[in-house]
């Protein structure tokens, strides 16, 4: 398991915040990063380090707000 593959299943997971994330819709942000850290700990099995967490928000951050077409 690692960040990547939660990222990447978060993404998928939650397009319409993925959608509200780029829109800057307010809290949208805050549900998605809470979401790939529940992604991690479902398929980890364990909580994330505080670098995996930190990891984790980075990868959805720049999925969700740099150029849509990195989603496919």
């Amino acid at each position: 398991m690692s960040v990547d593959d939660a990222v990447r299943r978060a993404l998928l997971e939650q397009p319409d915040l993925v959608e509200r994330t780029r829109r800057r819709v307010p809290k949208a942000w805050g549900q998605l990063a809470a979401n790939g850290v529940v992604t991690f700990r479902r398929i980890a099995g364990r909580a994330p380090t505080d670098a995996e967490r930190r990891a984790i928000w980075d990868g959805l951050w720049r999925a969700a707000t740099d150029d849509p077409e990195r989603l496919r």
